[in-house]
């Protein structure tokens, strides 16, 4: 539990005296808090340390040009972040969200979006890497320590998508932010902001757009699906270049293969998880077909 006074901000921040707080719940590597003061309203996140708290600080800077990630305040001592005890946090502006469904998402802006924060971080000095909590061999090895997984319905599926992960040698040509599922973004009417950059560490652009393509589309409907990919490839193209969509298949089965295993890991081998196992599988594979039939001969 925090101990550090939030109403005592404006000590910190050249802000408004603070008038309320509210938890909230965005991203998913950090706790925050809806701070309203006198004349803003801002959002104030607890971070893993000093180290992440620069690395957001140097990507929302490079991403300002484009207006797609909330600013980041400096403290009072022109620093980044506030530290109490141990505990590191980072303030920002608030932007409103207006919960949108999957079947009303722009893909091309989406694309676009994503392309400006690749092109954007392709190169910033001082970036501190975060660790992947994900990395695929580690999971594994804690997955095959269940000891429901060895008579799991869906085992040899799960073996045979680890071991072909394992073979993939894609470029780390620029930072990724590493969960940009829609969870990690955003959306003002037309606009699109990116946020949480606590995965953020060098890797493949197509990670990103696995990870933003596979929560945005609307599965219901699959006659839109095909539009939907064709959509974001040409506002992603627009701004940053390579898509491959042989390279992007192979990620959709990395992330969906990370996925897979994190929720048995941490939710356990039972009825729910093996239905989200189920789901997600043919997901994939319908994903797989429509990139075979319709995309991978184009570049």
């Amino acid at each position: 539990m925090d101990c550090f006074d939030f109403r005592r901000l404006h000590d910190y921040y050249p802000i408004t005296p603070v008038i309320e707080i509210k938890e909230i719940s965005t991203g998913n590597t950090s706790n925050a808090r809806l701070v309203v003061t006198m004349d803003n309203k801002y959002i104030v996140r607890k971070l893993r340390d000093t180290e992440q708290a620069i690395t957001e600080f140097r990507i929302s800077t490079a991403l300002q040009e484009h207006a797609i990630s909330p600013t980041i305040l400096l403290s009072n001592d022109n620093q980044p972040y506030i530290k109490d005890q141990e505990a590191v946090y980072n303030l920002q502006f608030y932007v409103e969200h207006h919960k949108v469904n999957n079947s009303d998402i722009h893909f091309y802006n989406l694309g676009k979006t994503i392309a400006l924060f690749h092109s954007a971080t392709q190169s910033i000095p001082g970036i501190y890497e975060q660790n992947d909590r994900f990395a695929l061999e580690h999971m594994w090895t804690e997955l095959i320590q269940l000891e429901e997984f060895d008579n799991m319905e869906y085992k040899p599926q799960l073996l045979a998508l680890f071991q072909q992960c394992t073979t993939y040698n894609h470029d780390n040509n620029c930072y990724i932010h590493g969960d940009l599922g829609i969870w990690n973004l955003l959306f003002n009417h037309n606009k699109m902001y990116i946020i949480d950059f606590g995965e953020v560490r060098k890797g493949n652009h197509h990670f990103d757009i696995s990870a933003a393509i596979s929560s945005a589309l609307d599965w219901n409907q699959e006659d839109k699906i095909m539009t939907s990919l064709t959509d974001f490839r040409n506002g992603y193209s627009s701004i940053f270049e390579p898509f491959h969509w042989n390279v992007l298949k192979e990620n959709f089965n990395l992330w969906f293969t990370r996925g897979m295993m994190a929720l048995l890991i941490h939710h356990g081998v039972n009825e729910r998880t093996l239905q989200y196992v189920n789901l997600t599988l043919s997901r994939k594979n319908q994903l797989d077909s429509i990139i075979d039939a319709h995309f991978l001969q184009q570049p």
